[in-house]
């Protein structure tokens, strides 16, 4: 039984309706809530980067708040379907890593969702799917894929696309649902919280928990937000993410990007602002007021969060003393730049200023001198997408604002 001193859930409380798209089902959440036993919450991510991000975080953050109320948070770390890699969304098949690459990312991802989870044994379990794929035989996975058609795979949809555009499935792709799906098998799971682009892969956990006789996993599925730029989701691979080892100033700076549109929706994921004042920001912004001011409360609260209350203070300052005060010293250059295309970084120092040669354009990112809006940029090879009114800053003195060239 759960201990009196831990919180009581219920279905329409916060953690299962902030931030949530979808649960399968309402009705199976409510038993087990009611049955006031701690349950096994599962939770996947592939090793495909070392680096999480705030979509990632936001289900880390749905797990603690239910290990506050006593239940267990049960990592898997995908090292086997790492290298199958997920297909999800993707119209092309991922590129494989190596087994030394994906322990190198296990390590970097256990680090920073230990940031986030309570970590005592009683609450938390960290597991690899390779302790039961690397002992299946031949014959039990041979079984394993005769539970499901052929023609049940191939209802994803970004199957069904790629069918459409005449582009190729290879087969292991067609396994990926099937190993996370007997995963919630293994780890006996009662409940997943996933983003709702899984819904797919854990409903075959569903399927593969009752023909073993098991409860079927009640599925809490989280919204999926645009990244920076507002168009793809937020990944790693786009580059279009606020990262959980990004600093605080590279979050703040990030934050403050994004488009008007956002600012209501990455409050209710991505913070713990509170619902009434999350909704009376949205009310001011409904009635005119300058979005700036919302995107200030939003990119404080997403540093303090991870950074605490100090630092998000700081930060604040720190932005309003450089881009909304124009504390800026010297004067600013115009920068004509094709906005909304991605260029290489070294490019766009080349055309800010063609007096470097490349050498010192690469020991100028790689000290960390070039910043875009606040967020300091050491990745030569980074793709940047620009956007009308940016600061491009180069070392302590030269400023340049973005803006379109004409047509």
């Amino acid at each position: 039984m759960l201990r009196k001193s831990k919180k009581a859930l219920h279905s329409d409380s916060e953690t299962f309706t902030r931030g949530v798209a979808d649960i399968v089902t309402k009705s199976e959440l409510e038993k087990l809530l009611d049955s006031r036993t701690p349950l096994r919450v599962k939770h996947g991510i592939d090793a495909t980067s070392p680096e999480l991000h705030l979509g990632h975080a936001a289900n880390l953050w749905k797990l603690r708040q239910l290990q506050e109320a006593g239940h267990k948070a049960v990592i898997l770390l995908g090292d086997v379907t790492t290298r199958i890699g997920d297909p999800t969304g993707k119209s092309k098949t991922r590129p494989a890593l190596s087994k030394s690459d994906i322990q190198k990312n296990i390590r970097a991802i256990e680090k920073q969702i230990k940031s986030i989870l309570l970590t005592n044994p009683r609450v938390c379990e960290i597991r690899k799917s390779s302790e039961w794929y690397g002992k299946m035989t031949m014959a039990d996975f041979l079984d394993l894929l005769a539970a499901v058609t052929h023609a049940r795979l191939i209802e994803r949809d970004m199957f069904r696309e790629r069918i459409k555009k005449g582009e190729q499935i290879f087969m292991h792709e067609l396994v990926y649902p099937i190993l996370q799906g007997y995963d919630s098998v293994m780890l006996r799971s009662d409940m997943t919280v996933i983003g709702s682009d899984q819904l797919f892969n854990e409903h075959m956990g569903r399927f593969f928990q009752e023909r073993r006789g098991l409860r079927p996993q009640v599925i809490v599925a989280l919204k999926i937000l645009p990244g920076l730029e507002g168009k793809e989701k937020m990944s790693k691979s786009l580059g279009n993410y606020i990262g959980l080892e990004d600093t605080p100033r590279d979050k703040f700076g990030k934050a403050m990007r994004i488009p008007d549109e956002l600012i209501g929706s990455y409050l209710e994921v991505y913070t713990d602002v509170p619902m009434e004042d999350m909704r009376g920001i949205q009310t001011k912004l409904a009635s005119g007021i300058n979005p700036r001011d919302a995107k200030l409360v939003l990119a404080e609260a997403i540093v303090r969060r991870y950074h605490g209350t100090a630092i998000a203070e700081k930060e604040r300052e720190y932005f309003l003393h450089v881009f909304s005060k124009k504390q800026i010293s010297g004067d600013i250059e115009i920068l004509e730049i094709r906005t909304q295309s991605p260029w290489k970084l070294a490019r766009i120092i080349r055309e800010a200023d063609n007096s470097f040669s490349q050498s010192q354009i690469f020991r100028l990112i790689a000290q960390g001198a070039i910043t875009i809006d606040g967020v300091r940029k050491t990745d030569r090879h980074e793709m940047v997408t620009l956007r009308e009114g940016s600061i491009l800053r180069i070392g302590p003195k030269k400023l340049f604002k973005i803006k379109n060239p004409p047509m």
